[in-house]
């Protein structure tokens, strides 16, 4: 039976993982927003999710290269 564990360090697909949680993470940021403001800024939920994933895969590509 071979060793399945992945060798340590950096894996090439944490910065997708980045871009998946910076995603959640942008939206569940707008969807706050949007929840405390008395003006209705439904848009701030997929524009809060598409600037939390390009800030999450960037942030990954940027440390995969140090």
């Amino acid at each position: 039976m071979e060793d399945q564990r992945l060798p340590p360090g950096r894996q090439p697909y944490d910065a997708l993982n980045g871009l998946r949680v910076g995603g959640l993470a942008g939206a569940v940021l707008g969807a706050v927003i949007t929840a405390l403001t008395t003006v209705g800024l439904v848009w701030l939920v997929p524009a809060g999710a598409v600037a939390g994933a390009v800030a999450g895969y960037l942030y990954e590509r940027r440390r995969m290269r140090a």
